[in-house]
C-alpha cells in the first residue's frame, strides 16, 4: 500500500511542476508551493481517505508543517528546543494512525517522541510514508544555499521518521549559468552521496522576451514530469 501513497505524492509533485512550467509566477513564496501541492495530494483518491486513530479520532495522512518525530536523537534525550524542525509536507502512515491515539499522531508533545524511542528499536514505529521538503528559489545567495542545504540534511536525518524522503527545488530565473549553476551542482553531489533521497531540479521563467524550462530528477522515482534535460558540461558557476 505504501507504493500506492508514495505513487500519488510523485504524481501530485509533477502537477506542481506543470504549473511551474506553464506559469511560473504562480507560486510567488514557499508557502504558495506548499500551499498548492497540499492541496492536489488531499485530492488524490490514494490520500484523500480518512484514518481513525485509536481513540476513534479521525485525520488525513496529509499533513502541512509536521515536527520531526524520532529523527533527531540527541534533542529527544536531553529535551528538544520549543521549535521543532519540521517537514514542509507530510504523508503520515497509516499502520502508526490507526496503532496511535490523536494526541500521538499529532506529534504536539516532544515527550511522547521520547517514549517511542524508548521502545526497543524493532518496536518502534515508522511514523510517515514520506517527508517532503521544496523551495522557491530565485536567486543564490549564501543564506539560500544554507536554507536549502538545512532542507536537504534534515530530510538525511527523517530516516527514523520516514519511509522516504523528497527535496523538490523550484528555480525561477531566465539564467541558470550563472550563480544558480551552484543550486543544481549541490543537488547533484547530495544526491550522490545519499542516494536514498529523492530530488528534483526544476527551472522555469517566462516574460515578453521567451520562456525557459527545464530540469531533473535525482535518485529514486517511479513518477517523473517531463521535463527538457539540463546537460553538462555546464559553465563554470560564478562563486
Amino acid at each position: 500500500m505504501s507504493a500506492e501513497h508514495h505513487m500519488a505524492l510523485e504524481r501530485g509533485l509533477a502537477e506542481i511542476i506543470a504549473r511551474f512550467q506553464d506559469a511560473p509566477d504562480l507560486f510567488l513564496h514557499d508557502a504558495d508551493l506548499h500551499a498548492a501541492l497540499f492541496a492536489v495530494l488531499e485530492r488524490d483518491g490514494a490520500l484523500a481517505a480518512r484514518y481513525a486513530t485509536r481513540d476513534g479520532r479521525w485525520t488525513h495522512l496529509v499533513h502541512h508543517q509536521y515536527p520531526a518525530f524520532l529523527a533527531y536523537e540527541d534533542g529527544l534525550a536531553v529535551g528538544l528546543p520549543a521549535e521543532r524542525p519540521r517537514y514542509d509536507l507530510v504523508v503520515l502512515n497509516p499502520s502508526f494512525v490507526r496503532t496511535y491515539d490523536l494526541e500521538v499522531v499529532a506529534n504536539s508533545r516532544p515527550e511522547r517522541a521520547r517514549a517511542l524511542r524508548a521502545l526497543p528499536e524493532g518496536a518502534r514505529p515508522t511514523p510517515l510514508l514520506a517527508a517532503l521538503n521544496a523551495r522557491l528559489v530565485e536567486e543564490c545567495t549564501a543564506a539560500t544555499m544554507a536554507e536549502l542545504e538545512a532542507a536537504f540534511y534534515a530530510l538525511v536525518r527523517a530516516e527514523p521518521d520516514a519511509e522516504r524522503a523528497y527535496l523538490a527545488v523550484l528555480v525561477r530565473h531566465w539564467d541558470l549559468y550563472g550563480p544558480l549553476r551552484q543550486v543544481l551542482e549541490a543537488m547533484e553531489r547530495w544526491a550522490e552521496n545519499h542516494n536514498t533521497i529523492s530530488l528534483v531540479f526544476v527551472q522555469s521563467y517566462r516574460d515578453d522576451v521567451g520562456r525557459v524550462f527545464g530540469g531533473r530528477y535525482l535518485n529514486l522515482w517511479s513518477h517523473m514530469a517531463p521535463l527538457p534535460p539540463l546537460e553538462p558540461p555546464y559553465p563554470p558557476a560564478v562563486r
